[in-house]
């Protein structure tokens, strides 16, 4: 079993910025982003890792759950005139779930295949069109 620790990840910009989730909680891992001071608590990014076990038949199949989730927090419209300012909000979110359905009879092989093969298709070009321009193929 893997040792909770922290999870860093590049992001996407011309310069990556390495975002790093430190563990809040074991059981269902839950990460948060909360070492970017000039985000406040309710605007921190998160990971949740969940693991369903199969029920003992080799038919049966485990659960890898990982999301991604990515609170967008509102731009006040200024202070008024005695200075107040309104404390942040959410807007709304964007989130990616992502579950790895794995048998009891998949090999350490099939499945480390099945992960690879995901994160390179999120590197294909007309998977990048997808999610980021919104682009069907045609």
């Amino acid at each position: 079993m893997a040792a909770i620790a922290p999870i860093a990840v590049n992001d996407g910009q011309a310069t990556p910025v390495s975002h790093v989730y430190n563990p809040v909680q074991t059981g269902d891992a839950t990460y948060k982003r909360n070492g970017d001071t000039a985000v406040p608590v309710v605007g921190f990014e998160s990971v949740i890792m969940t693991l369903k076990d199969a029920n003992g038949s080799s038919e049966a199949v485990n659960r890898a759950k990982i999301t991604l989730r990515i609170p967008v927090l509102e731009t006040p419209a200024g202070g008024t005139g005695t200075g107040y300012v309104a404390p942040p909000r959410v807007a709304y979110f964007m989130q990616a779930n992502i579950e790895f359905m794995l048998p009891n009879r998949s090999t350490a092989a099939q499945r480390k295949d099945l992960r690879v093969l995901s994160a390179n298709l999120l590197a294909n070009s007309q998977v990048i069109a997808l999610i980021e321009a919104l682009e069907r193929p045609y």
